[in-house]
């Protein structure tokens, strides 16, 4: 039996492969698409950007609920004698505090079971940081306390960069960093919008571009500011733009000391959020 089996939630965008190699447990959110259920990741993707491109009758979305984080506590504890659940930031979901209301349970159901929650204080590549970190130290075998220690120590060092086209769709859902007022209309300002743990896991606007390729040089001028000369941790987000996040990854690779880089498809729920053609990158540098 392992000492620590890890669980988070589909908005940070763990791919299946990495979930398999790591042996990590991902729970999916609910995508509401003409008012029906659909697990997250379940719901055919072209259909659903035709949708979210047209700006009409446009789908929402639900978190995990505290029955489902029960069940999945229950699924590890058959694992691992201390299971570790990283939510994305609590200022955006309930997610973190449907945790912890499962735990309250799991004390009577799973009274031999130990359980902490992180929240990551981020979302998408920046909270698949914290749980790789956390997979990659469970793998070693380290304690409980061990793990969770590792996974607050990333989360105060990471940054992550939002990079939408246009702050439509995240104020549709409340999550515009407070610049509401060029948020109304689907209009091209490829803006950054940052969120860390000095924040509170908040996101904030930083600026807006006039081009996708002016944003990404704003977003690597960023990324030098904040990690000097230290080698870097990285992951990469996309919705439906592949290929942009390829250019990404080739920027940063030659300009930056790189020891970690992933790249990860977004969840059907964070492209509901985020909208067509975001690109995201979550990083921290290393000691």
């Amino acid at each position: 039996m392992k000492e620590v089996m890890v669980i988070t939630d589909s908005l940070s965008s763990t791919s299946p492969e990495l979930a398999e190699e790591y042996d990590v447990i991902v729970l999916p959110y609910h995508l509401i698409f003409d008012g029906k259920d659909y697990l997250d990741n379940t719901f055919n993707r072209e259909q659903l950007f035709a949708r979210l491109e047209s700006y009409q009758n446009l789908p929402t979305h639900s978190a995990c609920s505290t029955g489902e984080i029960l069940e999945a506590y229950k699924k590890a504890s058959q694992k691992a004698k201390g299971i570790l659940f990283i939510s994305l930031s609590s200022t955006m979901s309930v997610d973190y505090t449907a945790a912890l209301q499962a735990k309250e349970t799991a004390k009577q159901e799973l009274p031999d079971t130990a359980i902490e929650v992180v929240d990551s204080r981020s979302v998408i590549s920046g909270e698949l940081l914290v749980v790789l970190a956390a997979a990659r130290a469970a793998s070693e075998g380290k304690s409980l306390s061990e793990v969770t220690e590792i996974a607050h120590q990333v989360v105060q060092r990471i940054t992550y960069v939002n990079v939408p086209e246009t702050l439509f769709f995240l104020e549709r859902a409340g999550r515009s960093g407070g610049e509401p007022s060029i948020a109304k209309a689907p209009i091209p300002i490829y803006p950054l919008l940052e969120m860390d743990a000095a924040s509170g896991g908040k996101g904030k606007f930083i600026s807006k571009n006039r081009t996708k390729a002016k944003a990404i040089e704003a977003l690597l001028e960023m990324v030098k500011e904040k990690s000097g000369d230290k080698k870097l941790h990285a992951a990469i987000g996309y919705t439906n733009n592949p290929e942009e996040a390829e250019v990404l990854k080739k920027k940063l690779l030659s300009q930056f000391e790189v020891s970690e880089l992933h790249i990860t498809e977004w969840s059907s729920v964070g492209c509901v959020v985020g909208g067509p053609r975001c690109l995201s990158l979550g990083f921290y540098s290393q000691d």
